[in-house]
């Protein structure tokens, strides 16, 4: 593995981790985090793509983790749409990585939307894996957040862009709260891999405002229909209450084939850990078995 920067469209400098099977070129699969993760979240998952003979670029999204951009903790998903295709365009200059071959994108989460539009508009994506996706905003909060959650949200934002323009800092929330009557991004139990990576240094437990706002309105099910006819692996928890299993159903029954959908019995977090042998193999596979030269 070698560290790597991305240089974006807008002057920015985002962070990486490359990873590759060994020497020579090899079919690419670009990755990011999710909502509130930094890479060596998900950075077993690209270990194992390298294993199976892929080279694999894993990025901090800009704003969090090493990568640059202000105001840090803020997921800003119409920059980081084009962000996504910066690192693919990155990834065709690298040695280690055959751009003739195309390239897979996988996200989890907030960056399993991101991963669904990027395949839907960049001709050079083959084939896409959405782990745990948020494709629904609008549906999605509608079942994570109260309408009074809502409403707070949109009242404080309201408030934050005014203080915005006025060269004020960005407002912040928790991104888990130990008060239940707390407004966060992810109501409910406060997971402990998370706890762990806040005492290692890797990870804080903050964003801002705008970002619950771009949760609520991010709309990655209107790019779907437009993602065939690349195969698309949909991978859904059915015991999850960040990005409800049933919204991810709705979407994926509507999106149109070549598709498959994988389910494990767990919640949200739980795919990078208990059920990484549910989530992390069968992604392998179908890069393997969709992506040019892989063979």
């Amino acid at each position: 593995m070698r560290r790597v920067k991305i240089p974006t469209e807008d002057g920015l400098i985002l962070r990486a981790y490359l990873h590759s099977p060994g020497p020579g070129a090899h079919p690419g699969i670009v990755m990011c985090p999710g909502f509130g993760g930094v890479k060596p979240h998900i950075d077993h998952y690209a270990e194992l793509f390298a294993e199976a003979g892929f080279s694999v670029l894993n990025y901090d999204q800009r704003c969090f983790g090493t990568s640059e951009g202000e105001p840090r903790q803020e997921m800003q998903p119409y920059k980081q749409m084009g962000d996504f295709r910066a690192a693919i365009t990155f990834a065709q200059t690298q040695p280690e990585f055959d751009a003739d071959a195309g390239f897979g994108v996988w996200g989890s989460s907030f960056s399993g939307g991101l991963a669904i539009i990027t395949g839907a508009n960049d001709p050079r994506v083959q084939c896409v894996v959405a782990q745990i996706p948020n494709v629904s905003g609008h549906r999605n909060t509608k079942k994570l957040y109260t309408e009074e959650q809502r409403a707070e949200i949109y009242r404080r934002g309201a408030i934050d862009w005014a203080a915005r323009q006025a060269g004020e800092p960005a407002m912040t929330v928790p991104i888990f709260a130990e008060d239940p009557n707390e407004l966060c991004a992810f109501p409910g139990p406060f997971p402990e891999e998370y706890r762990e990576a806040i005492s290692s240094g890797i990870w804080l437990n903050e964003t801002t405002i705008r970002s619950l706002e771009y949760f609520l309105e991010f709309e990655p099910a209107g790019w779907l229909p437009y993602l065939s006819p690349k195969p698309l692996l949909m991978i859904i928890a059915e015991q999850d209450v960040c990005t409800f299993a049933s919204v991810q159903h709705e979407v994926y029954d509507s999106a149109p084939q070549p598709k498959k959908l994988l389910t494990y019995d767990g919640g949200h977090f739980d795919a990078y850990g208990k059920f990484f042998e549910q989530t992390g193999p069968p992604a392998r596979d179908w890069f393997v078995e969709h992506l040019s030269g892989s063979n």
